[in-house]
Formats: C-alpha cells, sequence, structure tokens
C-alpha cells in the first residue's frame, strides 16, 4: 500500500496556521486522537528574531549509514542524489524534513543548502539527526530545527536514499504534505485533514486562556476555579467575550 497525503492545503490556511503554537497544536492533536505528533528532541539551532513559528508542506528525505559500494553509484552523478533532488523540489511553503534515523555522527546540512532552500521558498528545515556550520546557518537567519550540531559532512557516514516518501523523525511519521508547525517549543506534524479543526479550536482556547484566564489570574483567582474553568467561571467567561466583543 502506498501511504500519501490526498488533502490539500492553501497557503492561506497555514497563514492562519502560523498563529497557533507547537503547544497549544500538540495538545489539540492528542484530543482529537493523534497522540504521537510532536517530535522528540529536536530544537531549534536557529530561529530569527521577531518570527514567531514556521509553517509549510513537509518533503521527506532519508538517509541510512553508508555502504561503500551504493554511495559510489551514487555519487557517478550529483543530480541523481536524492539529498540534491529533494533540496531542488523544495518551492514556496515547504519544509524539508529529514530522517537520519536519530544518526549523531555526520552533519547532514549546513549553510550553503540552507541558504538554497531559502532562495527556493522553503519555510524550514528539520533534521532527526545533526546539523553542521551551525555559526553561519545562523548568518542566514533561517528556521533550522536538529537533535544537534556535528563538524563532519555526509560523506564520513550516511547516504541518502529516499526522496518524498513516508519516514520517521524525532519518532514521528510524516508522510510527504504533512502540515509542518515549529516554532521555539519544537516541532509537531499535523495531518493536512486536522488543520482545519486546530484552527477554529486554537482561536477559541486563545480568548479562552491567552486573554481571559490570565487576566483573572493576575487578579488573584485560583488555578482551583479557573485553570480550566468550572461552570461558574465558565459563565463568567461567556459574559466577558459579549462585553468585548468576540462573540
Amino acid at each position: 500500500m502506498i501511504v500519501k497525503n490526498t488533502h490539500e492545503i492553501s497557503d492561506e490556511l497555514l497563514e492562519e496556521l502560523k498563529l497557533v503554537s507547537v503547544s497549544t497544536a500538540s495538545h489539540m492533536l492528542v484530543e482529537m486522537g493523534y497522540r504521537n505528533a510532536y517530535m522528540q528532541g529536536i530544537l531549534p539551532m536557529c530561529f530569527p528574531e521577531g518570527q514567531d513559528s514556521a509553517v509549510g508542506r513537509a518533503v521527506t528525505l532519508r538517509f541510512i549509514p553508508l555502504r561503500e559500494d551504493l554511495v559510489m553509484q551514487q555519487y557517478e552523478s550529483l543530480t541523481e542524489s536524492p539529498h540534491r533532488e529533494a533540496l531542488e523540489s523544495i518551492r514556496q511553503n515547504d519544509v524539508l524534513v529529514i530522517d537520519t534515523g536519530g544518526h549523531m555522527e555526520t552533519g547532514v546540512f549546513g549553510d550553503i543548502f540552507t541558504r538554497r532552500l531559502r532562495y527556493l521558498g522553503g519555510q524550514a528545515i528539520v533534521v532527526d539527526g545533526c546539523i553542521r556550520d551551525l555559526i553561519r546557518i545562523k548568518a542566514v537567519n533561517f528556521p533550522v530545527f536538529s537533535k544537534g550540531v556535528h563538524g563532519s559532512a555526509i560523506p564520513r557516514s550516511l547516504m541518502s536514499v529516499g526522496f518524498n516518501e513516508p519516514i520517521r523523525c524525532g519518532g514521528v511519521g510524516v508522510v510527504p504534505g504533512d502540515i509542518i508547525l515549529a516554532d521555539r517549543d519544537g516541532v509537531v506534524a499535523i495531518p493536512p485533514q486536522c488543520v482545519e479543526h486546530i484552527i477554529k479550536v486554537s482561536r477559541e482556547h486563545d480568548e479562552l486562556e491567552e486573554r481571559w484566564i490570565k487576566l483573572k489570574l493576575d487578579e488573584g483567582a485560583s488555578l482551583h476555579t479557573h485553570y480550566p474553568p468550572n461552570a461558574e467561571a465558565r459563565q463568567e467567561f461567556e459574559q466577558w467575550k459579549k462585553e468585548n466583543g468576540f462573540v
């Protein structure tokens, strides 16, 4: 069976999703029955100041441990290397998601490839493993997430073998076309069919938690009654919405 996404997400919805935090989206996905969407151990190595989040459609790339006879075949033509093919396939609002099997002994992406991906319209790079050239990547000022940094390049111990196929990244299954949401809390992979619901519910969540609950806590309200709100507090919240034009 070929695993693929068939649900299309517009660029307009991607823009709306940028207003949702990774923590909120992760929580909502759990409530929707998706309990394994947050990528474990993958954190921002570079994230531009003033940018709240990065959102895009997943383009996937897979590496395996290097095997000398196969890598020689692969490098007979640079254009046939999956990692170069994946990079050059990037279009506006794509995110490159890389599966190295959690390998921590090679940096699979540096500043040159990062610069090219940014030019092509990519929104972020997510690596289940290491990057290299961290200082130079920071100079590119582009969202890059990984488990760590390693000074050596790909030929040391890895080779690319798969492009735009289902992969795992940070313990999460990622299918090409999944929607990747990343911020300073990490990365979450969202099935496309869940995006509209997450956007809708997040607006309600923002009104309740980000606006009203924090306001009430600053006024001295107790966690026991207001987080989460009990029935009486919920009525108070509904009245607050009407008075402040949120209904």
